[in-house]
């Protein structure tokens, strides 16, 4: 299940996908009919550290993931994983950011038990980037993401949540 996703936005003048890419439901993006058929993969440069805020590729990527276009926030952040070349702690991040959106994926196809298995990896990145850099990482409380997937994964029902940092 679900929850409903506010309105907040991080990029608002780039438009969301014309659906949610759910497997089994509607085209795949890549594919015939898709909403990305005929498009290059995206490509990212790195997040600048010092402003991460300033990062429309980031934004927009939390946007994807917080309105639950799940699929589509993991490509957006796995071109921004690649331009961090998938090492190190913006990288680790990243990856935790791939996998939350992959339990998503999961969840939307009714496969709980994948997704639980995200979530915990996406648990252990954002601790290992804690480890390293801190609770307060690139805006983002990783206390508070990781509090999130412990809730999550203590319910009976599991639910999506949304990821914020404190940048706004």
């Amino acid at each position: 299940m679900l929850r409903s996703y506010s309105m907040k936005r991080y990029l608002p003048q780039k438009d969301f996908p014309t659906y949610i890419f759910i497997p089994g439901e509607n085209p795949h993006p890549k594919k015939s009919g898709g909403h990305m058929e005929g498009l290059s993969d995206p490509v990212s440069e790195t997040i600048d550290l010092k402003f991460p805020d300033q990062s429309e590729f980031l934004r927009y990527s939390l946007d994807l993931f917080n309105h639950g276009y799940f699929w589509e926030s993991h490509v957006y952040f796995e071109a921004l994983w690649n331009s961090h070349h998938r090492v190190g702690s913006v990288a680790d991040f990243l990856k935790g950011m791939i996998k939350l959106g992959a339990a998503g994926v999961k969840l939307n196809i009714h496969q709980p038990q994948s997704a639980i298995e995200h979530l915990e990896r996406a648990r252990e990145l954002f601790l290992s980037v804690k480890q390293n850099e801190g609770v307060l990482f690139m805006g983002f409380d990783l206390d508070f993401i990781v509090k999130q997937i412990d809730s999550t994964l203590a319910t009976s029902e599991i639910q999506m949540f949304q990821v914020h940092p404190k940048w706004v």
